[in-house]
């Protein structure tokens, strides 16, 4: 991802309330596929979308109304990677131009970091649904929600601690904005683009190293689809009005 060359764009009061997505695959189809139904609700809620892959260049973040950060299948403490700093950069001018953030486990983990938190490798993974203890359930309710992660955050100097569980510490707010570790936009099409992109990935490694039960994970995300669905609505319709506040 390369930063871009200005952000003196200023978005004229006329023009259509846009969202970004960041996404970690250079292959369009799964970056797209990887927005999950995030993306079908932040559409169906007017607003103009544009997803950025790793090797694209950053927009004029200002001439968005939010950013969502994705999940990946590297490590958001692994500065080898070869976008990785330009990304952190590129969420700290957005943080300086007040421009909200939902981040979503790899993307909530990059949130605590640039906040000034510590993402480790985790004790627990989780892997499959999982219901968190949350002091605003009106944010963020207790699930269940889906979880794959190898990788977990602290609490960033200033945050409010929203959800947690027995594993990690599962949201938290800064502001107007939202790091979760699980994933909200699960459903079986994003499950079939996760497995298809493992045979290359660290992740893919961990998954089949840990012996993980893909088919009992398979059926369980069909099974939720709808409510699965119906929870990232009401997820995102908490962020955005958490984005709207005059934090």
């Amino acid at each position: 991802m390369k930063l871009p060359a200005s952000s003196a764009t200023v978005r004229p009061d006329t023009a259509p309330a846009r969202a970004l997505f960041l996404v970690h695959d250079d292959d369009t189809d799964r970056g797209i596929a990887d927005t999950g139904t995030l993306r079908e609700h932040v559409a169906e809620r007017g607003y103009e979308i544009e997803i950025v892959h790793p090797s694209d260049e950053f927009p004029d973040v200002t001439t968005f109304e939010f950013v969502i950060v994705m999940g990946s299948a590297e490590a958001a403490y692994d500065d080898s990677v070869p976008w990785l700093a330009a990304e952190i950069a590129y969420l700290r001018s957005a943080l300086a131009a007040n421009v909200p953030i939902l981040g979503v486990c790899f993307g909530g983990q990059l949130l605590s970091r640039v906040l000034g938190g510590k993402v480790k490798r985790s004790e627990t993974p989780e892997h499959g649904y999982v219901t968190v203890e949350t002091v605003a359930p009106e944010l963020v309710s207790r699930g269940p929600w889906m979880q794959m992660h190898f990788d977990r955050f602290t609490l960033p100097p200033g945050a409010r601690e929203i959800a947690r569980n027995g594993a990690a510490l599962q949201a938290f707010t800064f502001g107007k904005n939202l790091g979760v570790q699980f994933h909200p936009e699960i459903s079986p099409a994003v499950w079939a683009t996760w497995q298809a992109s493992w045979a290359a990935t660290r992740e893919g490694q961990l998954v089949v190293e840990r012996g993980i039960d893909l088919q009992q994970i398979t059926a369980e995300i069909s099974a939720r689809a709808d409510e699965s669905r119906t929870n990232c609505g009401l997820l995102l319709d908490a962020f955005l009005a958490l984005a709207r506040t005059s934090v």
